[in-house]
């Protein structure tokens, strides 16, 4: 089968055999629009790479009849509105964009946080979808008006393109702010006060569910043989989840892509007054706990190009392998140097759109390496507060972190928090793609190479090599007050991003 992985940064592609083996492993590189505050992206990338993706694997002799099934994974929290011929209206806006805050406000207002919080089990802000489609109803009236669907995440758009069904699954529909988490259906009433047509949302299938099979466009379009099945897919929340082999009751992982979480599976819902959500789980009665994070590779990359001779861009290589060198060269444990890495604001542990990044006791003798340093400590001390939340409080000392996601690349900053969590941080092999194989995993039981998903769990963990970083116990004090010191900064600046 093959899977598609649709994030920000990248697409990634691999084809997946009976065994869960990985191969002909593709990226493709993808471009994000800023204006001031407002992050977007053209949809038409996201199909146009796998696309891209499709043609290398049959240039090198697979055949499309041999591509039994398509499955996917993608970003979430998006706003894609598509016309009557499945192309987008405008660029989709993204889960990290906050422009519609006033419309969240209103709905806070008017709806009731109670309310909100019994029917979503989560919080309502201006990045999730329902209140960017109000943004559209009273900013963009004429793509509202003529919009046939509105999509929520990048695979739900290729999905669309390549089948004609406007569908989304559970996990990415609980990221809208209108979904009832319990039912696993649009919350109706809601939307007909606010005067969207329920008919425009896509429908809520099963993750392993088939929505659809590859259309004769599709076909001709990708190459994909006509007829092949679709999956529903998951978000990209979810199948990092399950390719992280975490099922079980009080399992966790920590993610860091562009973005980055820490997540855990659950039976029940954990609070979310501090920005963290309930996501609905690929089976009914399972929850992922999850607490995301506005800053990870984000910060990373901008430390590259901030504080590395080379060009900082995703893919120089060379730029980041001679920051990582520079970072694994600096002395840690001498000075304060401590940053707060909230660049493009933040949404957990705190909620503050206009948070942004700061350095806190730099000296004459602060080099450009132990600030680049200081930098990856701060997404390690945002990741520990985080963990904090999702991990059982019984959990002890004996806790190991799954550590998945293109930032598992840097051994560097896998060291770091390694010492900063203070526990071991196990790294799968080719972490990257292991979201791929998530989505993957859906598919397992419609090809019958697997049964349940707590079984395939257990497969997963158990077909992986991981590299595993132990902490530096001479550290430990250290970082103990370093997190201290961390945790006071946002509340003593605060007052400032306000301003």
């Amino acid at each position: 089968m093959a899977s598609f992985d649709i994030g920000t940064t990248n697409v990634k592609g691999i084809l997946v055999t009976d065994d869960a083996g990985i191969f002909l492993e593709k990226n493709i590189e993808l471009k994000v629009i800023r204006h001031g505050d407002y992050v977007e992206q053209d949809p038409e990338q996201w199909y146009d790479a796998v696309k891209q993706i499709a043609a290398s694997w049959f240039k090198v002799g697979i055949k499309a009849k041999d591509i039994g099934l398509l499955t996917f994974s993608g970003q979430m929290q998006d706003c894609i509105p598509v016309g009557d011929d499945l192309r987008p209206l405008r660029p989709a806006i993204l889960y990290s964009d906050g422009r519609a805050a006033e419309q969240s406000d209103r709905l806070l207002s008017e709806l009731g946080e109670r309310d909100i919080h019994e029917r979503t089990m989560n919080h309502m802000d201006g990045s999730l979808t329902f209140p960017k489609i109000l943004w559209l109803k009273e900013r963009e009236e004429e793509t509202f008006r003529t919009a046939r669907s509105f999509l929520i995440s990048s695979k739900d758009y290729v999905i669309a393109r390549l089948t004609g069904a406007c569908v989304t699954d559970p996990t990415t529909a609980a990221t809208t702010g209108c979904m009832d988490v319990r039912a696993r259906k649009w919350v109706g009433g809601w939307l007909e006060r606010y005067g969207v047509d329920a008919g425009k949302m896509p429908e809520i299938a099963p993750s392993d569910s088939v929505v659809g099979v590859i259309t004769a466009e599709g076909s001709a379009e990708t190459g994909f043989s006509q007829d092949t099945p679709v999956l529903c897919g998951i978000g990209d929340a979810g199948a990092a989840t399950l390719g992280a082999g975490v099922y079980e009751e009080g399992e966790v992982y920590a993610y860091v892509g562009t973005t980055g979480w820490v997540a855990g599976a659950s039976s029940g819902y954990i609070d979310v007054e501090s920005g963290a959500f309930n996501l609905a789980y690929v089976e009914e009665g399972r929850q992922i706990a999850i607490a995301p994070l506005s800053n990870a590779g984000s910060a990373h990359q901008w430390a590259v190009g901030a504080f590395s001779s080379g060009s900082g861009r995703t893919g120089d290589l060379m730029s980041y392998q001679m920051f990582d060198r520079g970072v694994e060269q600096t002395e840690r444990g001498k000075d304060d140097v401590l940053f707060l890495p909230y660049l493009n604001g933040e949404r957990c542990p705190v909620q503050d759109a206009n948070a942004s990044g700061c350095f806190i006791g730099l000296k004459p003798t602060t080099t450009r390496e132990r600030m680049g340093a200081a930098v990856l400590e701060g997404v390690a001390f945002s990741m520990r507060q985080v963990l904090e939340l999702v991990t059982p409080k019984d959990s002890g000392g004996g806790r190991r972190v799954t550590l998945i996601g293109g930032g598992a690349k840097s051994k560097a900053w896998c060291r770091i928090m390694a010492d900063v969590f203070g526990c071991e941080l196990a790294v799968p092999k080719d972490s990257q793609y292991l979201p791929s194989l998530g989505a993957a995993a859906l598919g397992f039981r419609h090809a019958g190479w697997s049964g349940d998903y707590s079984s395939l769990g257990q497969i997963f963990k158990g077909l992986k090599e991981a590299v595993v970083y132990a902490p530096d116990e001479t550290l430990r004090a250290y970082y103990d007050r370093q997190y201290e010191k961390y945790k006071r900064i946002y509340p003593a600046v605060s007052p400032l991003f306000a301003e």
